[in-house]
């Protein structure tokens, strides 16, 4: 694999992500200025029900074990016990292909989290949604309040259409 820089431009913010063949095809590299936080955080006394990650235009791919990184790809949360037939019929998240199809979704509930993710990590599988660490942060705060990841309350939004191959 080659040295590559790639510069994006999402929501009027420059990302710089590179990588390398030394690298580890998990991690992603985004390269900010000025990280500001694009979620919000929950309003006293209402605690968020679920996450909804909007990855749509990064060309996520579905998997059996999604995770939610941060931008440097240390993971927030994907790595769980969880009953093998729970998997099976539901899935760790639920997938929607526009937002408002996810906010329809039975794992949303009234008052959901929503992040835009930065970028997609996962290796060659692309399957999972980087989140700016400023967002990440408040994640982990917000889910200590009504703990909706534990709840497996998490859906990401993506591309529709058929697999790219």
């Amino acid at each position: 694999m080659r040295n590559a820089l790639l510069i994006l431009t999402v929501f009027g913010l420059t990302l710089g992500v590179a990588s390398c063949g030394a690298c580890d095809e998990a991690s992603v590299d985004v390269i900010k200025a000025d990280q500001p936080i694009l979620a919000i955080p929950s309003e006293p006394g209402k605690p968020f029900t679920s996450v909804i990650i909007d990855a749509s235009g990064l060309n996520l791919e579905r998997c059996m074990s999604p995770k939610i990184r941060r931008a440097d790809g240390s993971e927030v949360w994907g790595t769980v016990k969880v009953d093998t037939e729970f998997v099976e019929d539901h899935g760790l998240v639920a997938y929607a292909t526009s937002m408002d199809d996810a906010k329809k979704n039975p794992r949303c509930g009234l008052n959901p989290m929503i992040i835009k993710a930065a970028s997609i990590a996962g290796g060659k599988f692309g399957s999972d949604p980087a989140i700016l660490n400023p967002d990440a942060d408040l994640l982990v705060a917000e889910n200590a309040k009504g703990g909706f990841l534990e709840k497996f309350n998490v859906i990401f939004v993506k591309d529709g259409g058929p697999r790219k191959p």
